[in-house]
């Protein structure tokens, strides 16, 4: 039982610590350019291997802390507590920013996405009519970032169910079973 305590305490210590650091780097980029995360595959790939690795240091720590030792169960379940954390904190991260500290995002994101959209169809070839029907069976971006109940429960559904993803690769990764035997000889 404390050792069940110990891996919760510990994987939602660092489940806070990564989503501070997520939140906190978002913010940055944002006050930087509030375009560069919705129009910037290179920024998007930076954050993604950020968390990746974050969460890795993370899992490795918390395996040492508890001994050396987790198996895929105990690991699985810290990565969903860490994910839990990270999902929350981003969902409100972008629920703070669409609404209080830039209402106007979603309009001028979903206009800055268009355009990059547009732009990397054109150099693929695409004529113009190919470009606007491809883009109207996309959908209103606009519509997509705006904050609605349906976007907030589907943004955060999605975000748990990558980081879930996630989870089950890094706990098969990071699984360490105790061995069988001791090695040594025994006197």
């Amino acid at each position: 039982m404390k050792e069940t305590a110990t891996l919760n305490q510990l994987s939602a210590k660092n489940g806070v610590i990564i989503a501070i650091v997520i939140v906190v780097l978002s913010l940055v980029i944002h006050f930087i350019n509030p375009m560069m995360p919705y129009t910037n595959f290179w920024v998007q790939i930076g954050i993604f291997v950020l968390c990746i690795s974050l969460l890795v240091y993370s899992g490795k720590s918390i395996r040492t802390e508890l001994g050396g030792y987790w198996s895929f169960g105990d690991a699985f379940k810290s990565f969903l507590i860490i994910a839990l954390i990270l999902t929350a904190a981003t969902t409100l991260y972008n629920i703070l920013l669409m609404t209080v500290i830039d209402p106007g995002l979603p309009a001028k994101a979903a206009a800055a996405m268009e355009e990059s959209q547009r732009s990397m169809m054109g150099k693929m070839g695409m004529s113009d009519e190919q470009i606007d029907e491809a883009l109207a069976k996309a959908g209103s971006m606009e519509e997509k970032l705006k904050i609605t109940p349906k976007n907030i429960i589907t943004s955060f559904g999605v975000g748990l169910a990558i980081y879930s993803v996630i989870a089950l690769i890094l706990a098969a990764i990071l699984k360490k079973n105790p061995p069988l035997f001791k090695s040594g000889v025994e006197e």
